[in-house]
């Protein structure tokens, strides 16, 4: 048996043990662990619970980064923990779990506009608000391919067809998508107008090469303007006898 005064002393370290890990600096572990594509500044607190005044991830750049971890997730080789964070134009606030090439984001809440997303969707030129309302999303090697959740888009305007001389949008109003995951891996919903200058409703997919599909019918409201409707009619099939258009989309991200 193990004398007592062994048994204080193993407890004593393993006390210390714990508390140096507990007090341990953000700062180093940041310089210690964090990837090269990963760059923070302003970096104050402990490993288990910080903040950076500012940061990038490649190319994507945001400011009040803050997180706690879960310490007891590290048994499961798990780093997992609360990560919220502001950028140009919006937040993001969720409960975030990685391991191996994989990561895990759940209550994923944020806002951002359109023009903030240009560097990483096909959306040149377009304008509005995106707010995402996410139960869970994961990701393998950086690419999504789970989702549940929805997304709501505001405001939005695109350019024209045609350009124009005075560089005018042409306003679509507000749309909401779900989301959801597809039996061959991958993510798929539908969509609907919320009001605006179409009615437009229908389904969409993503799969796991990156292809997408985006198909519906829509039609144009009386407060449609000439430029809209002039799209519609260009990318869109002739009208039922109820005044719906279908349309179709297909490529390649």
């Amino acid at each position: 048996m193990m004398p007592k005064q062994t048994w204080l002393i193993f407890f004593g370290l393993s006390a210390y043990l714990a508390f140096a890990i507990n007090q341990f600096p953000a700062s180093t572990a940041y310089r210690w662990f964090a990837p090269s594509e990963l760059s923070l500044t302003g970096v104050e607190g402990t490993i288990w619970s910080a903040s950076a005044r500012l940061g990038s991830y490649e190319q994507f750049y945001f400011e009040n980064l803050n997180w706690k971890l879960d310490p007891v997730q590290l048994l499961l080789f798990r780093i997992t923990g609360e990560i919220e964070a502001s950028f140009l134009g919006g937040f993001i606030s969720t409960r975030a779990s990685f391991f191996d090439n994989q990561a895990l984001l759940t209550s994923l809440r944020g806002g951002t506009t359109m023009s903030a997303l240009r560097e990483f969707l096909p959306i040149r030129g377009t304008e509005g608000q995106i707010n995402l309302d996410l139960d869970e999303v994961s990701f393998i090697d950086a690419w999504p391919t789970h989702a549940q959740g929805t997304i709501t888009l505001r405001s939005v305007a695109v350019p024209p067809l045609v350009p124009n001389s005075n560089g005018t949008l042409i306003q679509l109003g507000n749309h909401f998508i779900t989301l959801d995951e597809t039996p061959e891996g991958g993510l798929s919903g539908s969509f609907s107008d919320q009001g605006g200058p179409i009615e437009s409703s229908g389904s969409w997919m993503l799969n796991m090469n990156k292809d997408f599909l985006i198909e519906g019918v829509l039609k144009a409201r009386p407060s449609a303007d000439a430029a809209l409707i002039q799209g519609i009619n260009f990318m869109t099939s002739e009208p039922d006898e109820a005044g719906n258009r279908e349309f179709s989309f297909a490529g390649s991200l």
